[in-house]
């Protein structure tokens, strides 16, 4: 039972983090995303768009079935059933390059996935474009969370046999695109059967608060792929310059501060501290 709390709280806290003290109200930004030549749009009413290199497509439950008939690594059949669950909702996309699972494992095939996912927050979150202030402090507790959220989800429901280990952990930092301040970060993970390494895969993650959701747009390729998709003209690292996200308007519930205080404390041993965002 703990364990299967651990994800919800890590999420809960990180929120506490970021719901107080937010400032007043910003200014909506100026968002003019960037267009490259010969990408593709990807729309998601009513949440967001953003743009891809014309060799991605939708990864749909028809191609997931497609690739569970036809795929035998155990791998790649249980990342397709986190894929189902997690992205299958509005809002929510993945965007391949192959609809052959394994060719991810496998060298020379250029293989990358890109994922957007929107999640409904319990609390009051700073508005789209609103300036986060976050000091040195609140971003490595915030980049913690994340870390411990990403290797407990990531080692859910793997295969007998097979395992995943993390480097290169860039430290969570704050970015401002197209007029937006967000949080960014990118790490490697290994995929390793029977202790063996499959392969190394680089991920890119950007995360947006918007009032009563968040945002999480991630890139990721095989390491050894790097030089091809920092190419001018595919340079996964450019999707974020592509992408608007629609202002939440919806009325998000107060934050409820001191009761996740008493369950994080319960939780971690440790109280939340308050987060102050710059207006």
């Amino acid at each position: 039972m703990r364990k299967l709390l651990r994800p919800f709280l890590f999420l809960v806290c990180t929120l506490a983090l970021l719901a107080a003290g937010c400032g007043k109200k910003a200014a909506a930004p100026k968002i003019e995303p960037v267009q490259y030549p010969g990408w593709i749009e990807v729309k998601l009413d009513p949440d967001a768009r953003f743009s891809v290199p014309s060799v991605f497509f939708e990864e749909t439950e028809a191609i997931r079935k497609k690739m569970e008939a036809e795929e035998t690594d155990p791998y790649v059949k249980a990342l397709l059933e986190k894929d189902r669950a997690q992205y299958s909702k509005k809002g929510s996309i993945v965007l391949v390059t192959t609809d052959q699972g394994a060719a991810f494992l496998e060298a020379g095939n250029h293989a990358a996935r890109i994922t957007f996912q929107t999640v409904g927050s319990p609390m009051k979150l700073p508005r789209y474009g609103q300036n986060l202030g976050m000091d040195e402090k609140a971003l490595q507790e915030f980049g913690t969370a994340t870390m411990d959220g990403i290797k407990f989800s990531d080692g859910k429901g793997l295969p007998d046999g097979y395992t995943v280990t993390y480097s290169n952990w860039s430290p969570m930092k704050t970015e401002i695109i197209n007029g937006v301040e967000h949080l960014f970060t990118a790490y490697d993970k290994t995929i390793l059967q029977e202790g063996v390494p499959l392969v190394t895969v680089h991920t890119l993650r950007w995360t947006f608060l918007n009032n009563d959701r968040i945002h999480i747009l991630t890139a990721s390729y095989p390491k050894e792929e790097e030089a091809y998709w920092n190419d001018d003209g595919r340079k996964l690292r450019n999707i974020v310059r592509t992408l608007a996200i629609i202002p939440s308007k919806s009325a998000a519930k107060d934050s409820f501060l001191d009761k996740v205080k008493v369950k994080c404390t319960l939780f971690t041993g440790h109280p939340v501290r308050r987060v102050h965002f710059a207006l």
